[in-house]
């Protein structure tokens, strides 16, 4: 008796046994590899998450944002190994809720973007205006005015929470509603199998999310960034992975649907899902290797490393500085810019001409705060420092404008964007001004007899009123009671040179990082804000 030969049967995508071939086997590969290599990407950018390019993407989006893409990605790549065992339920839910959600947090990230853009756009016109809230009204109009006064990340956050939320629900009727998903119960829908399982209607709610992220959102964020050129490259990441994310959906949905032969053929062997896995890559490594690009450009400095201190204070930085710092200022001077980039030239920009520097860094460098710290101390002393002798009431408007600048630049609790310095320096001026608060909100009347007027209470300091501005010489009329008032409010070791250490220490960062970039830029004749 002769035995026939077996019959080879090619491996397909059919929702039959699991496919252990050399494409499954290679797709199993493939999915081991590359998580591995995401892994170690997100550890060594955790590892260097103090560096200023990382923070201002925020690390925390950027993790969810890659798992949550991650997760559909690994998935997509096992649907062909996996075939039948990869039901249709399972990627109705995974097309539902992980796509949808990792492409939601993918536009938060690019969206930050946005707003570290519009924030320094604040500052640099009125650093004062980003300090400033309106109180909620729980109104349609005040809440209206609530969503419009939102930055771009924050739309984006709140959108994503309502979008998944909204998606969520119909999914919840669709499944188990249908019977496509299961033929024991359902109100409506064919049972049919595995593949024409994944062509009903009931995918469009979770087409039409992915593609309002990625073909409405996404455009957005690409024309509200469109004038935006930052030194750290992180407006091209975002055209880059938005560009990127564009064609998932589209090519989704060809061949989701699309009958010509070719298209069958593919489907074979490569799910329709998997035309987002190109997109997902480049969306997923443009987030982690551009700022890694940057941050292996700068070294890694702890956070009290920026000034030099003792057990007593901290040194004050000078023009000339120690040893140590030369050799940091010359490392950060390797290249040869002029004699624009000594420290001298700095302070005579600090001192003379500063608001083209502010400019630029509003626009290319996003550190605005920095150089707008230094601008309002440079104005505070000379309006404080000339005086040869200082009234009560003088005083105390002293304290309340140095109060305001501590409040809205350096306090990380109240600032919008605070400045960066050592924590002994931050600590050293909060004991200067712990018997103030703060009130950022709008005053409900702005009659001083009012007592829910911040203009009213002694001990508050509120950034609706134009304190900096007001002269330095009227006379003092004030009690006895409000004397002994004020003397309790400020400090006895309160001076004009409270926020020498402060300065120093910003002075000295602005120096070694965003300094020499300006002067090659302004060598280059690129400094001039758009």
């Amino acid at each position: 008796m002769v035995t026939m030969a077996p019959v080879l049967l090619p491996r397909m995508l059919d929702g039959g046994s699991p496919n252990i071939d050399a494409l499954g086997i290679f797709y199993v590969v493939a999915a081991i590899i590359y998580t591995l290599i995401l892994a170690g990407e997100l550890y060594v950018l955790y590892r260097r998450r103090s560096a200023f390019c990382v923070r201002i993407r925020n690390i925390e989006v950027v993790f969810t944002a890659v798992t949550s893409l991650h997760v559909y990605l690994i998935l997509v790549l096992l649907v062909y190994p996996l075939n039948g065992r990869f039901t249709c339920s399972a990627e109705f839910w995974i097309m539902s809720v992980f796509l949808p959600s990792g492409m939601a947090f993918f536009q938060a990230c690019n969206a930050r973007v946005l707003k570290a853009y519009e924030s320094q756009r604040r500052l640099q016109k009125d650093f004062l205006a980003g300090a400033r809230k309106k109180r909620l009204s729980y109104t349609p109009c005040g809440l209206f005015e609530a969503w419009m006064d939102l930055d771009a990340a924050a739309k984006v956050y709140v959108g994503t929470c309502v979008g998944l939320v909204l998606s969520f629900i119909p999914a919840i009727i669709l499944f188990f509603g249908s019977r496509r998903f299961h033929a024991g119960y359902g109100f409506f829908g064919p049972v049919v199998s595995a593949i024409p399982c994944r062509r009903g209607g009931e995918w469009v709610p979770s087409i039409l999310t992915q593609l309002f992220w990625s073909a409405a959102v996404g455009p957005w964020i690409l024309w509200k960034i469109r004038r935006v050129n930052d030194v750290h490259s992180w407006a091209w990441q975002t055209r880059l992975a938005i560009i990127a994310g564009l064609p998932g959906t589209p090519l989704w949905m060809a061949f989701t649907y699309g009958e010509l032969p070719g298209m069958l053929a593919i489907k074979n062997f490569f799910p329709p899902a998997g035309w987002f896995i190109p997109s997902l890559v480049v969306c997923q490594q443009v987030l982690i290797l551009i700022p890694l690009r940057e941050a292996a450009k700068s070294p890694i400095k702890r956070r009290d490393s920026i000034a030099p201190s003792t057990d007593s204070d901290s040194l004050s930085l000078t023009s000339t500085p120690s040893a140590s710092s030369q050799k940091s200022t010359h490392a950060v001077l390797s290249k040869e810019l002029k004699p624009k980039a000594s420290m001298q030239a700095l302070e005579f920009s600090i001192e003379h001409s500063i608001d083209a520097l502010i400019d630029w860094t509003a626009s290319r460098e996003f550190t605005a705060e920095n150089t707008i710290f230094l601008r309002e101390v440079r104005n505070f002393k000379k309006k404080w420092s000339s005086l040869r002798t200082v009234t009560t009431a003088q005083r105390r408007q002293m304290h309340t404008e140095a109060s305001l600048i501590f409040f809205t630049l350096i306090n990380p609790f109240t600032a919008e964007t605070p400045i960066n310095i050592e924590y002994k320096i931050f600590k050293r001026l909060q004991r200067q001004f712990e018997g103030m608060e703060y009130d950022p909100y709008m005053p409900r009347s702005r009659t001083p007899s009012d007592p829910m007027s911040p203009t009213a209470r002694e001990n508050v300091v509120c950034p609706w009123e134009n304190t900096l501005d007001r002269p330095a010489s009227f006379e003092s009329n004030t009690s006895a009671s409000s004397t002994a008032s004020t003397r309790s409010l400020v400090p006895s070791e309160f001076t004009d040179d409270v926020f020498d250490a402060a300065f120093e220490s910003i002075k000295y960062l602005v120096f070694t990082n965003t300094w020499p970039r300006y002067v090659e830029a302004e060598l280059a004749g690129t400094a001039r804000s758009p």
